[in-house]
């Protein structure tokens, strides 16, 4: 199952757009879209920050109409602020510089901060909230195992990473 067209066109971006958020070229986006290749679990993250989804709504999940109604909204929210800002605010623009500006030592000391927040927060949120919290450490930490787990076959198999040949399609381009 391979939604991220779908999602693309509720969302009401072009190829153009996403590919300038996460960073890479439309055809990349194209070939995502038309199963010619797969988003890695890094561009997936981006994707997800990006429409306000979960990743595994790409290529795992059914698009139930709950969800078309978030990336509607979302969509609607961030029309919104470029509209209030006159045109001045680009959010793909932003998306691709908090990508290519921050690195991975930033944002692990900026979620360590977080969850920091969190656990000194802890007495003053209700049972349901502290529940919810737990669960989505737990998701988010399957997510990076994901990631680290890929990263090590890649490691281990001695062939060049999907990351490693998308880019060189790209420069080919």
């Amino acid at each position: 199952m391979n939604n991220l067209k779908l999602i693309r066109e509720i969302y009401g971006a072009t190829q153009e757009q996403i590919a300038e958020a996460i960073g890479v070229n439309r055809v990349t986006v194209a070939n995502w879209e038309i199963d010619a290749s797969v988003a890695s679990s890094t561009n997936r993250e981006k994707l997800s920050i990006y429409y306000g989804i979960g990743p595994e709504y790409f290529y795992e999940k059914e698009i139930t109409d709950e969800v078309k109604k978030m990336l509607q909204d979302t969509a609607a929210k961030a029309v919104a602020i470029v509209n209030r800002s006159n045109g001045k605010r680009n959010k793909e623009q932003e998306f691709h510089n908090i990508f290519e500006s921050l690195s991975f030592a930033e944002a692990m000391n900026k979620y360590m901060f977080s969850m920091k927040l969190m656990l000194a927060t802890a007495d003053k949120g209700d049972l349901d909230k502290l529940r919810t919290a737990v669960l989505i450490n737990e998701k988010m930490g399957k997510r990076l195992q994901a990631i680290i787990d890929l990263r090590e076959s890649e490691q281990s198999s001695g062939e060049p990473s999907l990351e490693e040949l998308l880019k060189e399609f790209d420069s080919k381009e």
